[in-house]
């Protein structure tokens, strides 16, 4: 690339705000929404939202999504008691830390904690997370901060870094929105507290840090205050942010100098549809921002950068099980490279807003995938370890086996409550992942309609239609283990609505039938097709979407292989191994080794444009348990049976310094390998089935 001409090329902040120089080809994936809202909604309230969420309260979970989660209700419940830093009195008064990385972390577990809670009914679990809430409301400084004099101090390294108040402030909107309201609650007092800290802060918000995220409390503050002040101050913010972003920008090329992650969210950088350099978590929670700001104010340029960013990471670091490489910055695309758990939590998070601003369902695809392969895929069945890392190819997971090439044998593959001790963000934030699913699976649609964004079982109650009628659905389904789902419609009288449903990408030929009949409904729009008819209670919805089978290409000769939203994956036997670590670990929920004793060095002797035909859909009769099932990634009646062929000599990579240390070995070249002769036929699971798993197979001749 020619930076000669770094200066004519700056997008500056005028230009960022007119929306122009931008490329016709990511304009049109912004998808920009008509938004027809009724009279009833206030000014305040995301008035350009497609799509709005519903209070927590209103969706519960059921079946094997309410199983999941009570299982993970053990490990959020006991993260307290056996590790470090969660089981020390951050945001309760503490303020001995090494570094802002402790108020982080145990504002992860809080919020995730409090979200969890509130869909399970947790008291105990809700008791330790309002520990903390309550005593930062009650404990302001005069000037109306939130948080411990640690962060707040403005002079120091530490000081004024409001990332980890940021995470806090989360639940404070997750409890605060809560229906019925739960005791001692006031969302006004909430709501109040945070609109004196933002508007007497005096941080540096715009300085290229994450402090920028606060943006999205500070915006969910206006909602409910009207104060046009805060509204104004976003987009101050925002506004200098972008400048000083884009500064970074033109220093670094006139220099001809390594860019700063900071100069990654530059416009110029954004639009240019080149790789990413920033921090994974950073750049999902940057660069969602605009997203939020488009619901409050329409405008279409913080829309666009939105979109745009994200198309970046489709583009270029996107893994196959539905979440960018960022290990800890964004990567590659290789059956090797890594994703933070974090970024689990952080970029379904990010999607959710965008779906929300877009009315777009490509964005719950999204989610989807990331929640029902990487999220399963880096936890174990009994949610008793997850790790820090976890990779498409993994053949062994232990304590020096990562194979990340800055700092090869690192301990972030092993399973574990807290994995990577100090730098303990993973073990909090992996708490948020399936609640915010759970709380993103229904929301309000246009009309006063409800949209069926997120699939799973679950039952919500809410308000629709002109008369603002009382209703509740219940969805019975075993998906994305079956293609049926069924909604009941349950109210006291008849009630007349638009019911959106999200028909995924993947699928070509969806079938809807309302109470056995075959429904007319138009062709999808957005990812959605819509009922428009007058609901009677016990009026049972019926939404068939076919699973095909379909492959895709990956570096060095990698194939993978998918159907419908899960990703498929050779399933290695691993043993088990377990030791205490103190402060980390206890003898419940012990550290975690993987190592294989089953095959995996195999090569899928497939022809891509039949693998319809080549790949054996095997279906088992459903498990009488499933509905209850914790893990049904591990008793899915699915399974996949694929072509293959033993590639002799492909093992794993050996340390020559340590012959006991092993590593996951990169994708084989063919050519270099005796291939067996002998054609066998392998059974795939689901990705999250696999601890140990081979997902990218080297590719071979068919």
């Amino acid at each position: 690339m020619n930076h000669g001409s770094s200066e004519s090329k700056r997008i500056n902040r005028r230009e960022f705000m007119s929306g122009v120089a931008i490329g016709s080809t990511l304009l049109a994936t912004a998808s920009l929404p008509c938004v027809l809202y009724g009279a009833e909604e206030q000014a305040t309230s995301r008035p350009y939202a497609a799509l709005r969420s519903l209070p927590p309260g209103a969706i519960q979970p059921q079946g094997w999504v309410r199983a999941h989660l009570e299982s993970q209700a053990k490990l959020t419940a006991a993260l307290p008691e056996i590790s470090y830093p969660f089981n020390v009195p951050y945001w309760e008064g503490a303020e001995d830390a090494k570094s802002w990385f402790q108020w982080e972390q145990r504002a992860y577990w809080i919020d995730g904690a409090t979200r969890l809670s509130l869909l399970l009914d947790e008291p105990a679990i809700m008791t330790k997370a309002r520990a903390a809430i309550d005593y930062t409301l009650s404990h302001p400084s005069p000037s109306g901060y939130l948080g411990p004099q640690y962060l707040e101090y403005v002079g120091g390294a530490a000081g004024a870094n409001r990332w980890p108040n940021n995470i806090l402030f989360r639940s404070f909107m997750a409890l605060a929105d809560a229906q019925p309201a739960p005791n001692g609650i006031n969302s006004g007092v909430i709501a109040g507290a945070l609109q004196k800290h933002f508007l007497n802060d005096k941080a540096p918000y715009s300085n290229g840090g994450r402090n920028i995220t606060n943006i999205e409390p500070l915006l969910w503050c206006y909602e409910r205050t009207g104060d046009r002040k805060l509204l104004a101050l976003a987009e101050k913010w925002w506004t200098d942010y972008i400048d000083a972003a884009t500064e970074a920008e033109v220093g670094a090329e006139k220099q001809g100098a390594r860019r700063h992650p900071y100069s990654d969210m530059a416009p110029s950088r954004i639009f240019s549809n080149t790789p990413a350099t920033a921090h994974g978590v950073s750049y999902a929670e940057q660069t969602k921002q605009p997203a939020i700001l488009y619901l409050y104010t329409g405008k279409q340029e913080y829309l666009k950068y939105a979109v745009a960013a994200q198309q970046r990471i489709f583009n270029f670091h996107m893994l196959i099980d539905g979440i960018p490489s960022s290990s800890e910055g964004l990567a590659g695309t290789t059956a090797l490279d890594e994703h933070e758990t974090c970024d689990i939590s952080d970029y379904t998070w990010s999607w959710s807003y965008l779906l929300m601003a877009t009315g777009d369902g490509s964005w719950g695809d999204h989610i989807e995938r990331a929640c029902f392969n990487a999220h399963p895929g880096s936890t174990r069945d009994d949610w008793k370890g997850i790790q820090y890392y976890s990779s498409p190819n993994q053949f062994i997971a232990t304590l020096n086996s990562d194979h990340w090439k800055p700092r090869p044998g690192d301990r972030r593959l092993a399973y574990q409550p807290t994995p990577a001790q100090y730098i303990g963000c993973c073990g909090g934030n992996k708490h948020r992942c399936f609640p915010n699913y759970v709380l993103n699976m229904w929301m309000k649609s246009s009309g006063n309609g409800l949209a069926a964004t997120l699939y799973g079982p679950s039952k919500v109650s809410t308000k629709v239609g002109p008369q603002n009628q009382d209703v509740e659905i219940v969805e019975s389904t075993n998906y994305p283990f079956d293609e049926e789902i069924q909604f009941e419609i349950r109210s006291s009288r008849p009630a007349e609505f638009p019911l959106s449903l999200r028909i995924p990408g993947w699928c070509d030929n969806p079938r809807i039938r309302v109470n056995g009949s075959s429904a007319g409904v138009s062709p999808p729009r957005k990812g959605f097709v819509v009922l428009r008819r007058t609901f009677k209670s016990g009026d049972v919805v019926t939404l068939n979407l076919p699973m095909n089978v379909s492959t895709s290409n990956w570096p060095n000769n990698g194939v993978a292989i998918e159907r419908g939203p899960l990703v498929y994956a050779l399933a290695i036997q691993p043993t088990w191994s377990s030791l205490v670590e103190a402060a980390y670990s206890s003898a419940e929920f012990p550290t975690w080794e993987a190592r294989p004793t089953g095959d995996w060095n195999y090569g899928v002797a497939l022809d891509a444009a039949r693998a319809a035909d080549q790949v054996q859909v095997k279906k088992a009769s459903v498990a009488a348990n499933l509905a209850t099932n914790s893990w049904p990634w591990s008793s899915s009646p699915v399974s996949l049976s694929v072509p293959v062929r033993k590639i002799v000599g492909w093992e794993l990579q050996t340390n020559p310094g340590n012959p006991a240390q092993k590593f996951t070995p990169p994708l084989p070249d063919p050519t270099q390998y005796k291939i067996s002769d002998t054609a066998e036929r392998l059974s795939l699971v689901p990705y999250g089935a696999a601890k140990l798993r081979l997902s990218i197979f080297p590719k071979l001749k068919s």
